[in-house]
C-alpha cells in the first residue's frame, strides 16, 4: 500500500491518517495509542510467521511443480516475496493506525448506516479479483463467527471512544474484515500474481486465527481496565426446560441479551451478535471434506457450544425415558423388575450422593470379572457400588434410592464412557485413564448439567483430550511412555485433588497442552530431517540416472574396450552425477566434464585408426583433472590414480596395459559402493502391474492432497488401526515418506502401493472433523435415543 492510498485500497489526495494528527480528547488518544501498541506487537509476530511460511509453501509448490515453467514462476514469486517482505509490515502497520484514526470520521459512520442501503454501484469484477475478495471474505467471516461475542463487546466500547454507535465486526478496526481488507492492499507491495497473493491469504489465515481470540480479548481486558465499560456484559436469555417441551422455546429466539449500551453504566436490552446456531440433538455435527494434516493436541475445533444447557438436559431426560418405557414393554431391562413401594424407598440427598462418591473416588480403580474374564469397571459397577455404600445413610427398613434427575444424569455419562470405550483397547492405558475419570466426571454432570452440552466445558475438554489422545499417543511403543506417564499424572491429580472445582481441569488442560506442544514441535523437527534426507535421496537419484543417460548416450554406436567402459558408466558416471547436484547441468564444470567424456569415448574407439598423438603436458593435465574429480566421489588416491593413468593412456592399444593390473583394478573398483548406492533399494522392484481404475483415481487423489496430511492404515500385523502422517512424496520417483506422531520414519510405499491400499479400504485419507470425540459421541447416544423414541408407536400399530 502506498503512502497515497487508504486501508480500503483507493487512491486519496492525502497521506493515511495517523493518531498524532486527529483531534482526539487526551484520554481517548491514549487509547488508542494503547490498542495499536499492543496489537503492533502480535500482528508483526503474525505477519513475520505468515511470509515464513509463505516461503515454505512456494518452495513446495515449485518442488512440486509438473513443468519447467510452473516451477521458474514459484521461485520468482519467492525471490519476490523475499524481496519485499521487509516492506509489508511497516504498510500493514500504517494501514492499522489509519483505521484506528478514522473512528470518528463522518465518513466510516455514513458507510456502517449505508450498509443496508441497497445494491449501490454494481459493476463486473475480474474473475481473479472475486476469487480473492472471496477468500477474504471467508477467512474474516470465519474469524467472526469464532469470536462473535468478545467482537460485539468491543464494538460496543469503540463506540464509547468513537462517540458514535457501536462499531459492528466488519467495520471494527481491529475486526477481521478490516484485518483483511488492510492485508490486501499492504501485500501489492509483494508484487504477486493473484494466486500467490492467496497463498499469502491461506497462510495469514493460518496464523492468524490462533491469536486472533486472543489479542480481541486482551484489547477488551485493556479497555476494561481503563473503565470502558468496565460492567458491560452478554447473558443470553434462558428459558424453563419445561417451556422448552411445549414448544415455547420458538419465543426466546426473538428475545434481546442483556447487555448496557454505549456511553452508560446501566444495562438495558441490547441485540445479540451474530454466533454459531447450537448443534441440533441427534444431527451430523461432521460434514468435513478438508484433509488433517495438523499434529495432535487438545485445541478444539470450531466451537460450538449450545446456550441452554438446562433445555438440552432435559431433551436427553424424555428420551431416555421413552427408551425405559419401551424396554419395560418388552420386558426387558429395570422397567421390567417388580418397583417397591415408594414408602420402601429412601431418596437420598445430592449431599449424600456427592459424598459417597468422593468415597469412592479414592478408591483403587479395581478391574472386575465379566462372564468370568477381567474387565474395566464400568459407571454400571460404579452407580451399583454407589447404592451399596448408600445404604449407610438410609434409615432402618428403606432401600437407597437415587432422585429421577440424578438416575438419568448417571445413566447418560454411563452411556457416554460405553461409547468412548468402543475404539479403545481392553487393559490399553487409554482404557485405564478413563476408567479412572469416570467417578470424578460423575461428580461434575451431577451438579453442572452443562456438561452435556457445553464444549468448552474445562471437564468435557479434560475428557476428550484424554480419550483422543488415545488415537495417537497412548500405545504401546516405548517412545510413547514420557506421554503416557504424563497423562497417568494428570488423571491422578483429577483423582486425588477434584473436589468440586472446575479450576483444576483448566489447569491441568494447560500442563497437557504445553506437553502436546513441545512433542508436536520435536516432531515436526524430526519430520522435517526425514524430508531433506528423502529429497536429498531424490536428487542424487536422478543426477545418477542423468550421467548415466549421458554416458550411454555418447557411447551408443561406438566400439571401446570393455575395462574402458566398465570405468566410465561408474566411476566417470559418479563424477557428472556429483557435478550435477552442486552446480547443475548448466554449470561450466559439468560442460568441462561431458567434454572429458567425449575425449576418452573417441580415443579409446577400437573402430578407429591411429589418432592424433597428444603432447605430454595434454595427457598430464587431462590425468590431473581425472583424478581430483574421482577423489572428490569418495575414491582412495592410488585408485583415482590409477584410474586416471589407465583412462588418460586410452588410446594406446589394451594389449599394451598389463591383464593383471586391469584385473586387479576392476575387482577393486566394483567392490567400492558407488555415490549414492545406498539410496537404491535393497530388493529388485517388481515389475509394476497396470492399475485399475479405481487405484489410477486414487494416485490422482493423492497428487492432490497437501505434506502432511494423514492416513489411517487397518492393514497391521496387530489388526489396529494406525495413523500416519504423508510428509512427502514425489511424483518423479514415486517415493512416499510417511512419519508416526512422533516424526519418526515408518514403512517403504510408492504412490502405486499407497493407491492399491485406498482402493482395497486398508488406507483412508483422516479429514478434519468439525466436532470433537466428545461430540460425535453425544451425536450418537442422541441418535440411538431418538430411534428409542419411535419404536412404541409401532409396537402399538402391531398389537
Amino acid at each position: 500500500m502506498s503512502a497515497s492510498e487508504t486501508p480500503s485500497g483507493t487512491a486519496a489526495a492525502k497521506p493515511p491518517a495517523t493518531l498524532s494528527a486527529r483531534a482526539f480528547p487526551r484520554r481517548a488518544r491514549r487509547l488508542l495509542e494503547s490498542i495499536l501498541e499492543y496489537a503492533s506487537d502480535e500482528l508483526e509476530r503474525t505477519l513475520a510467521a505468515t511470509l515464513d511460511d509463505v516461503e515454505q509453501q512456494l518452495f513446495k509448490l515449485a518442488e512440486q511443480a509438473r513443468s519447467n515453467e510452473v516451477q521458474q514462476h514459484c521461485f520468482e514469486a519467492l525471490r519476490t516475496v523475499k524481496r519485499g517482505r521487509s516492506d509489508l509490515t511497516p504498510r500493514f502497520m500504517i494501514g492499522l493506525e489509519a483505521a484506528l484514526a478514522s473512528i470518528r470520521d463522518p465518513d466510516a459512520a455514513e458507510g456502517r448506516d449505508a450498509d443496508d442501503s441497497g445494491f449501490g454501484d454494481l459493476a463486473l469484477v475480474d474473475v481473479m479479483d472475486a476469487d480473492e475478495s472471496a477468500a477474504l471474505r471467508e477467512i474474516a467471516s470465519r474469524m467472526e463467527i469464532r469470536n462473535s461475542l468478545p467482537l460485539y463487546l468491543l464494538g460496543q466500547r469503540f463506540g464509547v471512544l468513537a462517540g458514535q454507535p457501536a462499531f459492528d465486526p466488519e467495520h471494527l478496526p481491529v475486526g477481521p474484515h478490516v484485518l483483511c481488507h488492510i492485508l490486501a492492499d499492504a501485500a501489492r507491495c509483494l508484487d504477486l500474481s493473484p494466486a500467490n497473493r492467496l497463498v499469502v491469504f491461506r497462510q495469514f489465515d493460518r496464523q492468524i486465527t490462533p491469536v486472533f481470540g486472543g489479542l480481541i480479548e486482551a484489547i477488551n481486558t485493556l479497555l476494561i481496565r481503563e473503565g470502558v465499560l468496565p460492567h458491560l456484559s452478554f447473558v443470553p436469555v434462558r428459558g424453563r426446560a419445561a417451556d422448552a417441551r411445549r414448544g415455547a422455546g420458538r419465543a426466546r429466539a426473538d428475545q434481546s441479551s442483556e447487555a448496557a449500551p454505549a456511553g452508560s453504566g446501566a444495562p438495558a436490552p441490547a441485540p445479540a451478535p451474530a454466533a454459531v446456531s447450537p448443534p441440533r440433538l441427534g444431527a451430523v455435527a461432521d460434514t468435513p471434506t478438508t484433509p488433517l494434516t495438523g499434529w495432535p493436541s487438545i485445541e478444539p475445533p470450531v466451537p460450538l457450544d449450545a446456550a441452554g444447557g438446562e433445555n438440552t438436559f432435559s431433551v436427553l431426560r424424555d428420551l431416555l425415558a421413552s427408551r425405559r418405557a419401551l424396554l419395560g414393554k418388552l420386558g426387558q431391562g429395570p422397567a421390567a423388575a417388580p418397583a417397591k413401594p415408594k414408602e420402601h424407598l429412601h431418596v437420598v440427598s445430592e449431599d449424600d450422593v456427592q459424598s459417597v462418591l468422593g468415597v469412592l473416588q479414592h478408591k483403587a480403580n479395581h478391574a472386575v470379572l465379566v462372564n468370568g474374564q477381567p474387565a474395566t469397571r464400568s459407571v454400571t459397577h460404579v452407580k451399583q457400588d454407589l447404592l451399596s455404600q448408600l445404604r449407610q445413610v438410609a434409615p432402618e427398613g428403606k432401600a437407597p434410592a437415587l432422585a429421577e434427575e440424578d438416575t438419568d444424569t448417571i445413566d447418560l455419562v454411563g452411556m457416554l464412557f460405553d461409547v468412548l470405550m468402543r475404539d479403545v483397547k481392553p487393559n490399553s492405558p487409554a482404557a485405564t485413564l478413563l476408567a479412572k475419570l469416570q467417578v470424578p466426571l460423575l461428580r461434575v454432570a451431577l451438579r453442572d448439567k452443562e456438561f452435556f452440552t457445553q464444549q468448552r466445558h474445562p471437564a468435557r475438554q479434560m475428557l476428550n483430550a484424554v480419550a483422543e489422545s488415545g488415537t495417537f499417543w497412548l500405545g504401546e511403543d516405548d517412545g510413547d511412555s514420557g506421554t503416557v506417564e504424563k497423562m497417568q499424572m494428570l488423571v491422578d491429580r483429577v483423582v486425588g485433588e477434584f473436589n468440586g472445582d472446575l479450576n483444576i481441569f483448566d489447569t491441568l488442560l494447560q500442563d497437557l497442552g504445553g506437553h502436546l506442544q513441545t512433542l508436536a514441535r520435536k516432531a515436526e523437527v524430526s519430520e522435517r530431517r526425514h524430508v531433506d534426507a528423502a529429497r536429498g535421496k531424490e536428487k542424487l537419484a536422478l543426477a545418477r540416472l542423468r550421467a548415466s543417460e549421458e554416458i550411454t548416450e555418447r557411447l551408443k554406436g561406438r566400439k571401446v574396450p570393455r575395462f574402458v567402459k566398465t570405468l566410465l558408466t561408474e566411476a566417470w558416471a559418479d563424477v557428472l552425477a556429483l557435478s550435477l547436484l552442486r552446480q547443475g547441468e548448466d554449470s561450466a564444470a559439468y560442460k568441462q566434464q561431458l567434454a572429458v567424456a567425449e575425449q576418452l569415448i573417441d580415443a579409446a574407439r577400437a573402430d578407429k585408426g591411429a589418432i592424433k598423438p597428444r603432447s605430454a603436458s595434454q595427457i598430464e593435465a587431462l590425468r590431473h583433472e581425472i583424478e581430483q574429480s574421482l577423489c572428490q566421489v569418495g575414491y582412495h588416491a592410488e585408485d583415482a590414480q590409477a584410474i586416471a593413468n589407465r583412462l588418460s593412456q586410452a588410446s594406446e592399444p589394451e594389449s599394451a596395459d598389463d591383464p593383471a593390473s586391469r584385473t586387479e583394478l576392476a575387482l577393486r573398483l566394483k567392490a567400492r559402493s558407488r555415490l549414492g548406492a545406498d539410496v537404491e533399494p535393497k530388493h529388485a522392484a517388481k515389475p509394476a502391474e497396470p492399475l485399475s481404475t479405481e487405484e489410477t483415481a486414487a494416485v490422482e487423489q493423492i497428487k492432490q492432497l497437501p505434506f502432511g496430511t494423514w492416513f489411517e492404515f487397518s492393514d497391521t500385523p496387530s489388526g489396529e488401526r494406525v495413523r500416519r502422517r504423508m510428509s512427502w512424496f514425489s511424483t518423479l520417483t514415486g517415493h512416499v515418506l510417511f512419519v508416526n506422531h512422533r516424526g519418526q520414519r515408518v514403512g517403504e510405499h510408492t504412490l502405486q502401493t499407497l493407491a492399491h491400499a485406498m482402493a482395497s479400504g486398508t488406507a483412508q485419507v483422516v479429514v478434519t472433523q468439525r466436532s470433537t470425540l466428545i461430540d460425535r459421541a453425544w451425536n450418537s447416544i442422541v441418535s440411538a435415543l431418538k430411534s428409542f423414541a419411535g419404536k412404541p408407536a409401532l409396537a402399538g400399530d402391531a398389537a
